[in-house]
This record gives C-alpha cells, sequence and structure tokens, in this order.
C-alpha cells in the first residue's frame, strides 16, 4: 500500500470514529416546574386613590340644654372617645342663674299663698275658689323650679359627656365663648362612620356602578382591608386631580381614623377563566405565549392575557389545552418541542 493510499484510509477512519462519538452526544433537556392549568373565579377590577373620610350621616353634634360660658375643653379634633367621656365644662350663665333663682322664689312665695289661703277659708275668710287658685299657682311655680332644674340652671357648673363610642370631628367653641341653649359645642362621629373619596381614572370610571363591591386598604398603619359599596360616582372631573371621584361607604370603620390615605379596588365584573401565575407567561415579537407540558417536551402556545390578579394572569387561547400541565419555571429560553423533566418533588 502507497503512503497516499495510507493517509487516505486514516482519514476516513478519523471521520467515522467522530462522527459515532457525535451520534452518542446525548439530547440537551431542561428540567422544569409545572402547575396544572385549572379555571377559577376572577375579578375585574378598578383601583383607585382616596382618604377616609367622616360619612355626615354619622356625625352628630353635641350640645348643653342651656345657656353658659365654656370654662374647659377636655378634647381635640381627631380624638377617639368612649361613652360617657367628659368633652367640655360650661359655667352656668348669670341670666339663666338668675331665673333658677327666680323660680325658686316665685315657688316659695305661690306655697306661702296657698297656705294662707287655707288658713283664712278655715276662718271663713276664704272661698274655695280663692284657694284652687292658690293651689294653681303653686304648681304652676313647681313646674317652673323642675323645668330650670331640668335645664340645670341650679348648678354653677356641667360637664357635657359623650353619647357613644366614636370620636371627635371638631369642636365649634373656644374657651371662654358664650353659648345659646342647644348650639353645637362638639360634632362627635361613630365609630363605623367613615366613606372614601377616591379617584377613579376617567378611562375606567364608566364600568364603575353604584352598589359594586369594594375592597379598601388603608394605607397607612395595619393595612387590614375593609369592605363597602359604591354610594356615588361624580359627574364632573375633579378640577384639583383631573381624575372622577368616587364615593365608597364601609360596611366598617375598622377602627381606622378619618383622614387616612387608602386604596380602594372596585369590582365591576367576575367571571370564570384560566389563570396562570405570572413568570408563567412570556412575550417576544408575536405576543404572549407559555409552554405546556406535551409528554416530554415543551409546547408552545399563544395566549391572550386578561385580568392581573393576586393569584396570577389570567389567560385564553384556542389552543390552550386544560389537560397538560403549564411550565411555570425553566420556561425562559426554552423552544417548541424542546425536551424537559419536571423537577422532582421537594
Amino acid at each position: 500500500m502507497t503512503k497516499s493510499a495510507l493517509r487516505a484510509t486514516l482519514l476516513a477512519a478519523t471521520l467515522l470514529a467522530g462522527g459515532a462519538h457525535a451520534a452518542e452526544e446525548p439530547v440537551p433537556v431542561v428540567t422544569v416546574r409545572t402547575a396544572p392549568l385549572a379555571r377559577q373565579a376572577v375579578n375585574v377590577t378598578v383601583g383607585g386613590y382616596g382618604t377616609l373620610t367622616p360619612d355626615s350621616d354619622a356625625l352628630v353634634n353635641v350640645s348643653f340644654q342651656r345657656a353658659g360660658q365654656v370654662a374647659r375643653v377636655l378634647v381635640r379634633p381627631g380624638q377617639p372617645v368612649a361613652k360617657g367621656a367628659p368633652l367640655v365644662d360650661l359655667a352656668t350663665d348669670p341670666t339663666a342663674a338668675a331665673g333658677y333663682a327666680k323660680a325658686r322664689s316665685a315657688l316659695t312665695f305661690a306655697t306661702g299663698e296657698l297656705a294662707r289661703a287655707r288658713a283664712l277659708r278655715d276662718q271663713h275668710l276664704a272661698t274655695n275658689s280663692q284657694v284652687a287658685a292658690a293651689e294653681q299657682a303653686e304648681r304652676d311655680a313647681r313646674s317652673a323650679l323642675e323645668a330650670e332644674q331640668r335645664l340645670g340652671t341650679d348648678h354653677t357648673t356641667e360637664t357635657l359627656a359623650a353619647p357613644f363610642d366614636g370620636y371627635v370631628d371638631s369642636i365649634p367653641v373656644a374657651l371662654g365663648d358664650r353659648i345659646q341653649p342647644g348650639a353645637p359645642v362638639v360634632r362627635l362621629g361613630r365609630g363605623a362612620g367613615v366613606r372614601v373619596v377616591a379617584g377613579v381614572d376617567p378611562a375606567e370610571v364608566t364600568t364603575v356602578k353604584v352598589g359594586q363591591p369594594v375592597v379598601v386598604t388603608p394605607l397607612v398603619g395595619a393595612g387590614t382591608p375593609l369592605t363597602g359599596t359604591v354610594a356615588g360616582i361624580a359627574g364632573m372631573l375633579n378640577p384639583a386631580t383631573r381624575w372622577v371621584d368616587v364615593t365608597v361607604i364601609l360596611q366598617a370603620g375598622g377602627g381606622v381614623l378619618p383622614g387616612t390615605p387608602a386604596r380602594i379596588a372596585v369590582t365591576t365584573d367576575r367571571h370564570d377563566g384560566y389563570v396562570v401565575p405570572r413568570q408563567a407567561v412570556l412575550t417576544d415579537e408575536d405576543g404572549a405565549y407559555l409552554f405546556q407540558l406535551a409528554g416530554a417536551k415543551a409546547l408552545r402556545v399563544n395566549v391572550e392575557t386578561g385580568v392581573e390578579g393576586p393569584a396570577g394572569t389570567e389567560v385564553s387561547g384556542g389552543t390552550l389545552d386544560p389537560k397538560l400541565p403549564v411550565i411555570i419555571l425553566g420556561n425562559y429560553g426554552l423552544e417548541d418541542g424542546a425536551a424537559v423533566k419536571v423537577e422532582a418533588a421537594r
């Protein structure tokens, strides 16, 4: 055999050996994690931001029933108060005190006149009608004195107490003010009488209707979500925010004070749909897609995305197969038909 023939034989053997090694190289397999594709309830929500404010229907003006001068103010606006807590001390107005003294003197005089009339009748110097008139005058004087006592004019000072548990909304009086009977002294709000006025994007507010359920999340404090309903929708843009004001009445105040900023989520629609974890959905120039596990291979499925919620992203598409699990981890960089294996359970 010539040298050139020998070289050709060796080259052919080397190429055949290399081809055999190449054929023996394993196909790459990607480890993935999957989740079942299941239908669940989907809430379509419209969000907004606002502030908790007192509900006007839950505000009560507390007042004295007599004239007087404010001697002490014992609370401040925004302060929580319990039923029976002292709010304001009132010093009796001199005119009101004089009215009580006058009523007491009138009763003393009427009582004396009644006793004199009865004594004269016993001496046959007065008639029964005169005694009856004296009795009526005594009753009238006694009633007038009792009325003054009910007004509290028999006391030099009186303390106004909270009629229920709540908070102080405002105090329209100041130390030293002279007030008239029935004039508002303290404005109290009930603990559950809270509403939210929130701004909503004008492009989304058309789906918001009165009566729809709302979840309100305070942005200060524990942030425990509260429930309520839509009570009103403004018919114009708020000139300050350029958004539409939506009023929400809370079913319970939850101990949250007015003035707390909050986020609202109005449920405008409910339906069933496929929801997958957010990381399961990928996008490229062709749009959104995900991978399902078909045997031991990744199957690309083009989808349309819907509502984003705490549970994940709503997806839909004619080629989605509810019998095949969705690849939720290890999907980035996969290609349609790629070999995969599901990671072992931990």
